[in-house]
């Protein structure tokens, strides 16, 4: 593996843990999901040599999840105050 692909991948672990951390903060439940997937991406970059047609089809599942999530996301913080309101959370 070259250094520029190590860089790359370095840099794709961290991002992906990143990403792992802010969905534990903020959306445990919600993102559960996303969440195992973006830890299979994470395991498998971490890997000395990582199967690129697996990570990128990881990488593509999670960013279809990630676009349909955004979409929902306000509609979803609109349930969670109506039901905070509510006493229900």
């Amino acid at each position: 593996m070259t250094a520029d692909h190590t860089t790359d991948h370095k840099g794709l672990v961290a991002a992906l843990a990143q990403s792992l951390k802010a969905i534990d903060d903020d959306y445990k439940e919600e993102m559960r999901e996303l969440r195992a997937l973006f830890e299979d991406a994470k395991k498998e970059a971490e890997k000395d040599e990582p199967d690129g047609v697996k990570l990128k089809a990881l990488l593509a599942d999670g960013n279809e999840m990630a676009r349909t999530f955004a979409t929902l996301d306000p509609v979803w913080q609109g349930v969670q105050r109506v039901a905070r309101l509510l006493g229900m959370l």
